[in-house]
């Protein structure tokens, strides 16, 4: 009995060994997952390409061929992509302005009417939309036509529709996320609840982070179905009495079946760092973790997942890395 008790003690022993070899092997290969690919701020992604700048240089990375083609732009910042097309924030003259560059041609040009320092480009297929001084505007670079069509801040566009923050455009209510439709030029609220800002849409999902409480959590509007979703949580109550919640909003991002956002504070919720959440299953995935208080700028296209540190809120221990995760690896 003594025997078959030490080779029980033995059998568990080398099972809870080889469950432990599993999990670091496992996180082993999480990690390998993850690269770094430059140094910077604001990285977005588009296809094969992922965009990012250091305020003097615009970076282009090409995850095919693993190569990185830079070119000067000082004051430069917010960059975003499509395609073919960059934009991004410029103050290289001492004047702000929006920058429009052409990859395959190399040519650089500039939007210059209804800019201010807060202008931050979206684009869309030949469409870029910004804010300035609590007006919204859209520009149509094929056609060099730019029109007023909302008053508001932080837009973003998909296909035919534009969303934005506001406070001064539904009469009925205070803050609100409008939506903004090119084709008809009619303007409807998607939300008026809480305090939401930083919207973004991709196909019939919007988003938007609502900062009520502490640094905010995601909610999501479907266009189709009319109905409205928590995707993070608000400020809650875990069951011990702690308090949880609303630490999901600072940066938050949307495309085809998943919203990636950043998380900075340890608690019931999970632990902090780089998510994404899949629109379909409701289930959200922690694919890097940070210590609390570290802010984090993630972005996606299809499986591609980058992220650097937020501007808003680094210090000297966060660093300035650009970082790209294969979520199909």
């Amino acid at each position: 009995m003594k025997n078959k008790g030490k080779l029980c003690s033995i059998a568990l022993a080398s099972a809870f060994l080889i469950f432990v070899i599993l999990i670091l092997i496992s996180a082993a290969a999480s990690e390998a997952q993850v690269t770094k690919i430059g140094t910077g701020y604001d990285p977005a992604v588009y296809g094969n390409r992922v965009v990012w700048t250091n305020g003097v240089v615009i970076h282009l990375y090409d995850l095919t061929n693993r190569t990185d083609t830079t070119f000067s732009s000082s004051g430069a910042s917010s960059p975003d992509i499509y395609d073919n097309k960059l934009v991004w924030h410029d103050e290289s003259s001492g004047t702000p302005r929006l920058a429009v560059y052409d990859i395959p041609t190399a040519t650089k040009s500039y939007i210059t009417k209804n800019v201010d320092q807060y202008s931050k480009p979206a684009i869309y297929g030949n469409r870029i939309v910004w804010s300035e001084n609590d007006s919204v505007y859209l520009r149509d670079i094929s056609t060099s036509t730019q029109t007023k069509i909302g008053n508001g801040s932080n837009p973003d566009i998909y296909d035919t529709k534009v969303v934005y923050y506001s406070y001064s455009e539904d009469p009925e209510v205070d803050i609100t996320i409008r939506m903004y439709d090119i084709n008809t030029t009619e303007r409807i609220t998607v939300n008026s609840y809480g305090d939401p800002n930083i919207p973004h849409i991709w196909g019939t999902n919007v988003i938007w982070s609502d900062v009520y409480n502490h640094q905010g959590y995601i909610a999501m509007y479907n266009t189709s179905t009319k109905k409205t979703l928590d995707v993070t949580h608000q400020l809650d109550t875990d069951p011990d009495g702690n308090e949880y919640g609303a630490s999901t909003g600072t940066h938050i991002a949307i495309q085809n079946d998943k919203i990636v956002y950043n998380k900075c504070v340890d608690d019931y919720e999970g632990k902090p760092g780089v998510y994404v959440y899949n629109i379909s299953t409701g289930q959200s995935t922690l694919v890097y973790e940070y210590p609390e208080e570290v802010y984090t700028t993630p972005e996606v296209y299809n499986n591609t997942l980058v992220w650097g540190m937020d501007k808003n809120y680094v210090d000297s221990t966060a660093g300035n890395d650009i970082y790209l995760c294969d979520l199909a690896a």
